[in-house]
């Protein structure tokens, strides 16, 4: 679950393991410059740290803020319960100023027409909640109806018919009077808002909280930015407006710009490497349960490099990770012959339970499909028939295809007939295992498939552990 009062420190300073302080930079210019881009669209898959990219975001404009922005932040999924996206909204502008700053009275004096009409006999429940977070400045009376502010509100729970038709007369009355209240008050500090997990809420929120932004916060120096998968939003759209809909016309005539999360970053040799690979080395790194010589062990961060990790979120890594935290607490480190292959494998076998339950199914029964698995570790199979490859080439999955060809069909090493071209290939294998401490075992991984390799039973008992914490996760 998502901490936000840790969420609330974070700068690109203290961390940016994704490169989007560049980002977010640009965004501000953006918001800076004459250019119309309110509102507009951060987008991002689930789980790619798109809550964290907007504190960070937030962080970087209030630290340095010529324009004297007030930025806000909603969490629209906290609030979709409420039912009244306008009155989250105004109840984080209204936030920004003390209780007896006038500006915020007149704001909220204005503001009342237009929220009876469209509140009902609800709004004093919808008070309670969006102004609940801000009790400290909000006057008792506002709870009660807001009939002290000012020469006084009508009560907003006893609404009478003729109450209810005449302010559904003067519905644009008061929406302009709404709108020029909320241009008044940007008028010397200019609104950022950022709203937050639009596309984790009920598809009426979402799109009562989309036509909310459209009709009444598109004034002069007010900027709405919206943080959410795009996606997801147009299923929403779809689902309120049924499956004919053309979701995504609707939703970009809502919307000026759109800013797309890149799920990669470049290494320093200018190759794409996936958030999710990054990510997994940093949540190792900061793991309180993972021993040091485990994180100094660089083959364990090579797994999700040939692994198809694309479709895993941030949050997938995290569970990952905890995987391997629980696999480390059940490790009986008496038991240990080989700590880097071990560690390799615990990664390994984490990662398929994760991306993959076929194949885990299929390791535990030790019969592996080897177009699938020879597919899933991105892997050809390993000749030394016509040539024999030098020790560099293999990879660390390769290391993995040695141990795991026990359960495959066939061996997917070839090794040569020939006596001295075998012990060849056996004696570069023994090379290339050494680098893991893994070449006591050479004998009994390369002699076909009666081996008595202690390996196999470590991974029954990693097995093991895992299919123990699917019960505790």
């Amino acid at each position: 679950m998502t901490d936000y009062s840790v969420m609330k420190e974070l700068t690109f300073s203290s961390r940016d393991e994704f490169t989007r302080k560049p980002i977010a930079e640009k965004i501000i210019k953006l918001l800076d410059s004459d250019i119309d881009v309110s509102p507009l669209i951060i987008d991002g898959k689930w789980g790619t740290g798109k809550t964290e990219f907007c504190f960070k975001l937030k962080n970087l404009i209030e630290a340095d803020n010529p324009n004297n922005y007030k930025v806000g932040y909603v969490n629209a999924f906290q609030a979709d319960h409420a039912n009244e996206p306008l009155l989250t909204l105004i109840a984080e502008v209204a936030s920004f100023y003390d209780e007896k700053d006038d500006k915020r009275k007149n704001f909220i004096k204005n503001a009342v027409p237009y929220l009876r009409l469209i509140s009902g006999i609800g709004l004093k429940a919808g008070l309670g909640f969006a102004f609940g977070r801000y009790a400290v400045d909000i006057p008792d009376a506002l709870a009660d109806g807001m009939e002290e502010i000012k020469d006084g509100s009508k009560s907003l729970i006893d609404q009478s018919l003729e109450s209810m038709i005449k302010d559904q007369v003067e519905a644009e009355k008061n929406l302009s009077t709404l709108r020029d209240a909320l241009s008044d008050i940007a008028s010397t500090n200019p609104i950022i808002l950022l709203i937050d997990e639009l596309d984790r809420c009920r598809p009426d929120f979402a799109v009562m909280m989309l036509e909310t932004i459209k009709h009444v916060f598109d004034v002069d120096n007010v900027q709405i930015i919206l943080i959410t998968n795009a996606e997801q939003l147009k299923a929403t759209i779809k689902h309120s407006y049924g499956s004919e809909t053309n979701s995504h016309d609707y939703l970009y005539k809502f919307f000026k710009y759109q800013i797309n999360l890149p799920t990669s970053t470049k290494d320093i040799e200018g190759r794409s490497v996936e958030n999710n690979v990054t990510y997994f080395k940093a949540t190792v790194q900061a793991s309180k349960v993972i021993p040091q010589d485990f994180k100094e062990n660089q083959f364990i961060y090579e797994i999700p490099t040939f692994l198809n990790v694309g479709k895993l979120s941030l949050r997938n890594i995290e569970q990952i990770v905890r995987c391997i935290e629980t696999l480390i607490i059940f490790e009986d480190k008496e038991q240990s012959k080989s700590r880097i292959v071990e560690q390799i494998l615990m990664v390994f076998l984490s990662f398929v339970y994760m991306i993959d339950k076929g194949i885990f199914q299929e390791i535990i029964s030790k019969e592996i499909n080897e177009d699938r698995f020879m597919k899933f570790i991105n892997s050809p199979e390993m000749y030394f028939q016509d040539r024999t490859p030098r020790a560099q080439e293999f990879q660390t999955k390769s290391i993995i295809l040695i141990i795991f060809s026990k359960y495959l069909p066939e061996n997917c090493f070839y090794l040569p007939d020939d006596y001295l071209k075998f012990e060849r290939a056996v004696k570069i294998i023994s090379d290339f295992l050494l680098k893991y401490q893994f070449h006591n075992e050479t004998n009994n991984l390369v002699n076909g498939k009666n081996n008595n390799s202690y390996i196999y039973k470590y991974i029954e008992h990693t097995i093991n552990n895992l299919q123990l914490f699917e019960i505790v996760k």
